[in-house]
């Protein structure tokens, strides 16, 4: 019987990688996206932040499959600008995909998982363990989404289903590109220019989707499934160094390697 798979936000970077890496090694997937893509997996459109349209996806695979083995919840996207300038609608709109659809998922998947003894990999950030100057909102959902994961092993661990929370670093993908940025104004202007600068070069520098793809996959078959996977050797690494260190230390390192540092002339 082959293992049914289910992706959120399949249709590029990491989940398109996944997808297709599921498919080649002979699972049936099913992709969840706003948009379609080319790599031969079944995909069914659909739009995470709204519960009515996942659970209609979810009555779709069911349907057709009759099961559900593995939950991958990857959609997501990020929004810039300084804390002050967010909108509230954007700050919703951001909560909306990146937090609450991988909740309107999970709540879907669970009758399916429990009964295969199933698993659920949701994919945050290492941006949710170490937040990020101007992109305050983005790692705000995904320390949200680690919260939500470690509280939600604990629950269905007696039923035999496992989650595993990962925490990719910078990857090359189409999520620079795609990153919504808050106009650059006000005494926050110079500073949150430098900040993206910074961010964008990183992540143009930064693991392929197929790197991270290659390491989820492995991950979401060992016999025990790691509650947190950080991914990327460097990453590790500064995760490691983090929890050696004061959280004072460690924001002002942050602080400093994100170029936070107010012009002389803007008060």
């Amino acid at each position: 019987m082959k293992r049914v798979v289910v992706i959120t936000g399949s249709s590029k970077g990491i989940g398109r990688e996944l997808a297709a890496l599921y498919h080649r090694n002979g699972c049936e997937v099913f992709g969840l996206a706003r948009t379609s893509c080319d790599e031969g997996f079944t995909q069914i459109a659909c739009d995470v932040a709204s519960p009515e349209s996942v659970a209609a996806a979810f009555e779709e695979i069911i349907r057709r499959a009759g099961r559900i083995d593995l939950l991958v919840n990857n959609a997501g996207y990020g929004i810039s600008g300084a804390v002050e300038n967010v909108s509230g609608a954007d700050a919703r709109a951001i909560t909306d995909v990146n937090f609450l659809g991988v909740f309107h998922c999970v709540k879907a998947a669970l009758p399916h998982l429990r009964a295969s003894r199933g698993r659920i990999v949701n994919v945050a950030s290492v941006a949710g363990l170490l937040p990020i100057p101007f992109q305050a909102f983005y790692s705000a959902t995904k320390a949200a989404v680690h919260a939500f994961s470690l509280a939600l092993a604990s629950e269905v661990a007696p039923f035999g289903v496992g989650v595993c929370c990962v925490l990719p670093g910078d990857a090359q993908t189409a999520f620079t590109a795609n990153r919504k940025k808050g106009a650059a104004e006000g005494v926050y202007a110079q500073m949150a220019e430098r900040s993206v600068a910074v961010m964008e070069a990183d992540e143009r520098h930064g693991m392929t989707a197929r790197y991270a793809a290659g390491k989820i996959y492995a991950a979401s078959l060992r016999r025990r499934l790691p509650l947190t996977l950080v991914v990327g050797p460097k990453y590790r690494a500064l995760y490691a160094l983090s929890r050696l260190f004061p959280m004072r230390i460690v924001n002002a390192a942050i602080r400093a390697m994100y170029a936070c540092r107010a012009s002389p002339l803007v008060y």
